[in-house]
């Protein structure tokens, strides 16, 4: 586009819209870069007409239309919902597309090429080289083309196989999380299922029921000392742009972590936490997500050099429905944004000097220390304190700090999702396979981040019915060189 390019019109308002402002932890600078999409491969042949229309259903049962929002920009620069009073052709609940191959999945020169699991760790393509797959054309792929159209924030895409369906979902970061995305298919299911009646009531529709959160805190955060700000996030910020610019090629990639190797390690880092640790046994606990998180940090950041003394930062995405459950009731749907984070903060060549079950407990300790209520009130007060003044969440460390970011969605059992409910024709014999009929066999995630940097940061998809976990993220190309030889001299 050229210097003299200029965004479309607006479009022009409908009286007849409900206008809603986003939720407090919805509209921020991070959410607004970024437009995911995750794509469910099924091993079996699903109606899709049955798709489309349980989920258009599911739309119009009261609350749950503000799915069907169109999103704006006020006067004030804040964004809000503009929701239909309700859908038809013209304005449609969500963007919808199928496409039929008459052909076996393995046949097609794409969809062939998906990820499957492996009988050792393995470094396999880029969720981004199957977006035709994923999105049509005319897919949203920034929040201008929400701001500027009258296109609904979903996005189906149906793809058909003989032996096979791809079901993917587009929405920007601003509409939901991990669990909220949970939430919305779980709903999307009873109505699929003619479980209408199952359908939990949508909360928090006009009113943001996290208002108060963060606005009265009883204590400091644990690492407000460690807050960045001033020289140190400049020094920061500068280290962090200037490897952007001078590694520049980086790749997204699926990495699938195998059941027998996933749980040697496991066995092994409790072994060694029992001799590391000094507290009684019942105490010692390690989560799947923290060996995994301790295992992936210490290869992602391979090129570090191991005898530095720069610290490393650690950072877990920490979901806030269960510890809010008088604010966010789990008996209703809450489709939006509810996290925030956990920081594990430790020198870098703790990574390389340490076994996987040290940095573990680390960030064990870490969730265990900051994840009280009172804590997680302290940081959403910070967070609350630093967009206000900066149009940024808060960093810890210091100026020579390196980051790395991880999202585990496994709690949220995408791998679990029951469509059977839709399925005309199995694709593979259930005898022949481990997941169950109209169950994912695969999942994966790709997102278009518009100049926000997602190197080093890795949504953790979960476990599939083989007991193998599945996680992508960016790394510099020669980083992932380096952990593919390693994977492939090691194992």
């Amino acid at each position: 586009m050229g210097v003299f390019s200029s965004k479309p019109a607006k479009p022009a308002p409908v009286p007849t819209d409900t206008i809603i402002p986003l939720h407090w932890q919805d509209d921020n600078s991070t959410f607004r870069a970024i437009v995911t999409t995750i794509m469910l491969r099924f091993d079996d042949v699903l109606d899709p007409e049955k798709l489309q229309t349980s989920l258009a259903t599911l739309m119009e049962m009261g609350d749950w239309r503000k799915l069907g929002a169109r999103l704006r920009m006020n006067e004030s620069g804040k964004l809000e919902y503009h929701v239909p009073e309700s859908f038809d052709a013209k304005r449609p609940a969500f963007k919808y597309t199928h496409v039929k191959y008459e052909t076996s999945i393995s046949e097609h020169s794409l969809a062939s090429k998906l990820p499957r699991s492996t009988t050792r760790p393995t470094v396999l393509g880029s969720p981004d080289d199957f977006r035709s797959l994923s999105q049509d054309p005319d897919t949203p792929t920034k929040i201008d083309d929400y701001l500027f159209s009258d296109v609904g924030q979903l996005s189906l895409r149906i793809v058909s196989f003989n032996d096979a369906m791809l079901v993917s979902l587009t929405w920007p970061h601003t509409l939901m999380d991990a669990m909220g995305r949970r939430a919305l298919l779980d709903a999307w299911i009873s109505v699929l299922s003619g479980r209408k009646s199952e359908v939990p009531s949508l909360h928090g529709f006009d009113k943001d029921p996290l208002t108060t959160f963060g606005t009265q805190p009883s204590e400091s955060y644990a690492l407000a000392n460690q807050l960045m700000k001033g020289f140190a996030f400049f020094t920061f910020s500068v280290r962090m742009a200037f490897e952007l610019m001078w590694y520049s090629k980086d790749e997204h990639r699926v990495v699938c972590l195998p059941a027998t190797h996933f749980n040697s390690m496991k066995s092994t880092a409790l072994s060694e936490l029992s001799t590391l640790c000094s507290e009684p046994e019942q105490k010692q606990f390690i989560s799947d997500g923290d060996i995994i998180c301790s295992w992936w940090a210490r290869l992602a950041l391979s090129m570090v050099p191991r005898n530095t003394k720069r610290n490393i930062s650690l950072m877990n995405a920490y979901g806030l429905r269960t510890i809010l459950s008088d604010l966010l009731p789990a008996d209703k749907a809450y489709i939006s944004n509810a996290s925030n984070e956990v920081f594990t903060i430790f020198p870098a060549y703790v990574l390389f000097t340490h076994p996987v079950s040290y940095t573990a407990s680390l960030i064990r300790r870490s969730i265990v220390e900051q994840s009280t209520r009172s804590q997680r009130e302290a940081l959403a007060a910070l967070t609350r304190q630093s967009q206000a003044s900066s149009g940024r969440s808060p960093m810890f460390g210091d100026g020579s700090t390196k980051l790395i970011v991880f999202s585990n969605w496994t709690k949220a059992r995408f791998f679990e999702l029951d469509f059977s409910a839709a399925v005309v024709k199995e694709g593979i014999p259930l005898e022949k396979r481990k997941h169950g009929l109209g169950r994912p066999s695969y999942m994966q995630s790709s997102a278009f981040t518009n100049g926000f940097p997602m190197r080093n940061a890795f949504p953790i998809y979960g476990k599939d019915a083989e007991g193998n976990y599945w996680f992508s993220g960016t790394l510099r190309t020669e980083t992932w060189k380096t952990i593919e030889d390693e994977f492939t001299n090691k194992y």
